[in-house]
């Protein structure tokens, strides 16, 4: 193992869409830092998440293991640690294995996975879900992401002599959107609705600037890797699911990710791959020379930080539970996003949904707007069920293997 592993600076944010960065080719977005550390990183432009909801893409992020596997179906409440019991197979994950190989590992924020702090952390500043965006009044108290900023930052000072792993996870821009004025006031003049929301982003866009600024002025920069990711998107309503997520459009399932490691990346790097938020744990563990365990979903993203073209995955899948308006069951259903296509299946018709399945051609129809499933694309859908039945053959999800033939029977394949 060698003695020369970077430290990790892992910032989460909670509910932020893959074009909330100016980055992405937004023009009306501010979010000058995290832009910054995209042109000095890899900015990966196609990351999905494992299942668009805070707790089960939470635990893809720690476990890189899909949910049907990790068994955190839907949000975590009332649970004092899902890392400490075995209704969830969530006790291997990568900060435990940084700490056993002599990390010191700390987390602020929100976590969503218990109620309790997890033993894999060394330091714990966290708290489950639900407190509010403000420490005491909203708008005339300290905002919380501002709060956990100078937690971090108070972190990398008294730590910046030892190997560490910090988890930073700020809850906004999630609902209910809301943040300082200064940073609300910026979109008053452009199109970007909810306002607050993307006000809530430069808020922490600041914010994150501010610990990176802490990083340089701390000689830490050259020797860490900062990664940032979110834990799924945000439709704002105009799709089915509920709750401003639980499905796998774009909106919702596809997030921002950025990696900043000096020592690996030759060069600033815009990645098209497809890329699913399960290969952030192989990733880091790579990165850490920590071995990685033969049970994970996920792929490590070394190679293509280091500029390589290996021969990477030609689809991406998504799980789902949807939510129902009048039924307390959930629909089960499943995504596959390719290049050029992206295929939606449900089990039953959750809250607004119009069909149990959705084709959309991203060539022509890159904001997923025209649904054209139908016997005159079999032959697209033929070979997203092909891709999709061989994945849920390797994780064993035994719910889109149902879907899958579902499908190939309707469509006589």
């Amino acid at each position: 193992m060698s003695e020369n592993r970077p430290n990790f600076l892992f910032i989460l944010t909670d509910q932020q869409r893959f074009d909330a960065l100016g980055v992405s080719g937004n023009r009306y977005v501010r979010t000058p830092n995290l832009d910054r550390l995209a042109r000095n990183g890899v900015y990966f432009t196609n990351c999905y998440v494992a299942q668009a909801v805070c707790s089960p893409s939470r635990a893809s992020i720690f476990s890189g293991l899909f949910p049907t596997s990790h068994r955190v179906t839907d949000n975590i409440y009332g649970v004092d640690d899902v890392t400490s019991t075995d209704d969830y197979n969530m006790r291997v994950l990568w900060p435990g294995l940084l700490q056993q190989a002599g990390y010191h590992t700390c987390y602020i924020g929100k976590w969503h996975l218990g109620e309790k702090a997890p033993a894999c952390f060394d330091e714990w500043h966290g708290f489950n879900s639900l407190l509010p965006h403000w420490m005491g009044e909203p708008k005339k108290s300290q905002y919380r992401t501002e709060f956990e900023a100078d937690q971090a930052i108070d972190y990398l000072r008294r730590n910046r002599n030892r190997r560490f792993a910090l988890c930073l996870s700020h809850y906004p821009p999630h609902t209910p959107y809301t943040a300082p004025d200064e940073f609300t006031e910026l979109y008053k003049q452009t199109p970007l609705e909810p306002k607050e929301y993307y006000g809530a982003v430069s808020a922490v866009d600041y914010q994150v600037g501010r610990v990176i600024g802490a990083l340089h002025d701390l000689g830490l920069a050259e020797n860490t890797v900062v990664i940032f990711a979110s834990d799924h998107g945000d439709h704002f309503g105009t799709r089915p699911g509920n709750a401003h997520k639980r499905g796998a459009y774009d909106d919702c399932a596809r997030v921002p990710l950025i990696v900043y490691a000096p020592r690996v990346i030759a060069s600033r790097q815009i990645r098209t791959e497809l890329v699913s938020n399960v290969d952030l744990m192989p990733t880091i563990l790579e990165l850490a020379d920590v071995d990685i365990p033969k049970e994970q979903h996920g792929t490590s993203l070394v190679p293509l930080l280091r500029g390589e073209r290996p021969n990477w995955r030609s689809a991406v899948c998504i799980q789902n539970r949807e939510g129902k308006r009048d039924d307390e069951s959930a629909v089960q259903s499943r995504g596959v996003r390719t290049k050029d296509w992206k295929l939606i299946m449900r089990d039953g018709l959750s809250d607004r949904a119009k069909y149990l399945r959705e084709l959309y051609d991203h060539r022509s129809d890159p904001q997923e707007r025209s649904n054209v499933y139908g016997p005159e694309n079999s032959d697209a859908v033929r070979r997203l069920l092909l891709e999709l039945d061989y994945w849920a053959r390797q994780i064993d999800d035994r719910k889109t293997i149902s879907l899958t033939a579902a499908c190939a029977r309707d469509l006589g394949l």
